[in-house]
Formats: C-alpha cells, sequence, structure tokens
C-alpha cells in the first residue's frame, strides 16, 4: 500500500473534521457527479485552498481512506458494455470495503437517463453470494439473480473525502489506483494523477471547487473506474474505443509525475 507523504497529511490537519453522522444533507446518495482528472502536483496546492470551503472526512483519527473493491459482471460483460456504449439507465455491481473500519458493502449504482447517480447498498459479509438478502438485494434492483453476476475485476485506492454541509456537496479525492484481474494476477498500479469527484444536488459552476481550478483545469473528463480497469486488465478481448482519450490522458500524466516525489514508498 502507497502511504500518503507527511506534506498531505500536514496540509489534512489544518481542516475542520466531520464524521459519517455529521452529514445531513451532504450524504447526495442521489446526485449529480462531475468527475476531473487532474496532476499530483496540484494536489497540495488544492488541499490549501479547499480547507476554507470544506471540513474532511475523519476515521478513528484518520483523515485518509483505504478502500478495496470487488466489481460484478455478468459474462458477457453487460455493465461495462452499456457504459461503453453510452446507455443510460445502467448499472454498476461491486462489493465495497472499507480497510480501516473492515466494514463490507454491497452496492448498486444506477445512472439514469436524466445522468443522475442512485446508489443503493447493503452491509454484507464476505462471501455476498452466501446471503439471501443479497439476493434480494440484486433482483429488486437490477431483475437480475446474484448467480448470474461473478467478480470481474478487483482493486483499490486511497480517497480523500471532503464535504460542504451548507451548500450541500462532496467532493471526493482518490488517489494510488490499482486493479488485480479476479484471480488476482500481476498487479496494475496508477501514478501520477488523482479523481476528484465532485457531487451535488444538480450541476452548478457556483462550488467554490471551481473557483479553486486553474482555467485550464475546468473541463470535467468522464471517469468510471470500472471501465478504465476493464480496459487495463481485458484489452485483447474487449473493445475500448471509447475509453482511448482518458487512456491517454493518463499515460500522459503518469510520464509526466516520473519525477516527482509527492508520495513516501
Amino acid at each position: 500500500m502507497n502511504i500518503i507523504s507527511p506534506h498531505i497529511e500536514q496540509l489534512l490537519s489544518t481542516f475542520d473534521s466531520h464524521n459519517l453522522d455529521d452529514l445531513q444533507h451532504a450524504n447526495l446518495q442521489n446526485r449529480v457527479d462531475s468527475k476531473f482528472i487532474l496532476p499530483l502536483a496540484f494536489l497540495p496546492h488544492l488541499l490549501e485552498a479547499a480547507r476554507h470551503h470544506y471540513s474532511v472526512l475523519e476515521i478513528n483519527g484518520k483523515r485518509t481512506s483505504n478502500y478495496f473493491n470487488q466489481y460484478f459482471d455478468t459474462q458477457e460483460m453487460s455493465f461495462y458494455k452499456d457504459h461503453h456504449n453510452g446507455k443510460l439507465n445502467r448499472f454498476k455491481v461491486r462489493k465495497r470495503t472499507y480497510l480501516d473500519t473492515k466494514t463490507q458493502y454491497l452496492e448498486v449504482k444506477f445512472k439514469n437517463n436524466h445522468k443522475r447517480t442512485i446508489k443503493s447498498r447493503i452491509r454484507c459479509n464476505e462471501n455476498v453470494h452466501l446471503d439471501d438478502n443479497n439476493h434480494s438485494f440484486i433482483q429488486q434492483h437490477l431483475g437480475y439473480d446474484l448467480t448470474q453476476l461473478s467478480v470481474s475485476q478487483q482493486g483499490g485506492y486511497q480517497r480523500i473525502a471532503l464535504a460542504n454541509e451548507a451548500l450541500p456537496e462532496r467532493l471526493t479525492i482518490d488517489f494510488n489506483l490499482w486493479y488485480q484481474s479476479s484471480a488476482g494476477e500481476e498487479r496494475i498500479d496508477l501514478n501520477g494523477f488523482f479523481i476528484v469527484e465532485l457531487k451535488q444536488q444538480k450541476h452548478s459552476k457556483r462550488s467554490p471547487f471551481y473557483q479553486l481550478l486553474p482555467q485550464h483545469y475546468f473541463t470535467p473528463t468522464p471517469f468510471s473506474k470500472y471501465c478504465i480497469g476493464c480496459v487495463l486488465l481485458r484489452q485483447q478481448a474487449i473493445k475500448y474505443n471509447r475509453f482511448k482519450p482518458i487512456l491517454m490522458k493518463l499515460s500522459s500524466l503518469n510520464q509526466s509525475n516520473q519525477h516527482t516525489a509527492l508520495w513516501n514508498h
């Protein structure tokens, strides 16, 4: 696991903090999302400015969190193909493990035809197929039987979670992304960039976040952790034309970061 640098830790210590129970308005399980792929060198500048507008999630004294995800798909990779083909009213299914608290959730993310993201989830245990509640949950939200789904990939990242209750909105900052096949084969690490996801009730550039960005970073970039992982792990077997511009951008940011020392390994 990569370790966050003392510089970033020090910046996070200057934020006001909140816990999960503090968010009443900024929870935003029904929301619109805007994603930005930003160079790693910009992260300290963003945090320095953001502390005046956002609080940071703190759990057990830590202001960064470690995530492990297992994504599910059909044998035909239907969820991936729906996204690649630009279909709305599409789904993602994953089991998310919060490594710091050792809690697990089975989650369904639904992107509707108004481009809103609606997330539903239930607590689960290690093997999701052994619990009847999980089968009922998937059947209710997707109309699928859980037995039709299997783990298609796994991976993780570290996250800084910021919130502004008054607006309301949330910012998640994800970095040190990595992927593996469902069989746990060779690991793919992505460095040189971080992903910001701005979560709002409705799209608004009046968000303080937009004021923190230099002009040339303003444009949101569609980014699906699941789909990018599919391409990296299966590119010989799946169509991925839609994601080629994003892959080129990630490659460029990774190369430009080869001499950037923000993280201690």
